[in-house]
């Protein structure tokens, strides 16, 4: 597993995975920096467009609740899995995920707690994800030494 520090800047190779509606409505959040410096296509809500990679975590059409938890852990979680096919056909592409908070939830209404086991729950990480340094050394902390990971937290 590969970190960064501080924000993701567009360079050469770097791919920003962000957090995104199956809408493509990228108004707020990391779904707006996507979009006005990335290259994220406004009406795309899924997969690599530019230099971005819409992940989709929040349903916009779901009015209750604000929309928060609008898509299962269960369909993050495949969703995240399409993400990891898709780094490994692209090996030389470096997927930084924009995620950065641990105990705040995100605008989908997910702590980054949660979102940190998805991505754990999804599979072998491949080698060209990168998490922000704040996700990488909570990761690691919470390695339990039996290879269970987070198992307090169900």
């Amino acid at each position: 597993m590969k970190r960064y520090i501080g924000n993701i800047e567009p360079e050469e190779n770097t791919i920003f995975v962000f957090g995104s509606n199956p809408e493509g409505r990228h108004g707020a959040g990391s779904a707006k920096t996507a979009y006005e410096k990335f290259g994220a296509v406004y009406g795309i809500g899924e997969g690599l467009q530019g230099n971005s990679y819409g992940l989709p975590t929040k349903d916009l059409r779901v009015r209750e609740n604000h929309g928060y938890r609008s898509i299962s852990k269960e369909q993050i979680i495949e969703n995240i899995k399409k993400l990891y096919q898709c780094a490994k056909e692209h090996p030389k592409l470096n997927f930084k995920v924009a995620y950065r908070n641990v105990e705040k939830p995100s605008l989908n209404g997910y702590t980054g707690i949660e979102m940190i086991k998805m991505f754990d729950e999804a599979g072998d990480i491949p080698s060209n994800i990168w998490f922000s340094n704040e996700w990488y050394d909570f990761y690691y902390r919470h390695l339990h030494s039996d290879g269970q990971l987070f198992e307090d937290w169900k």
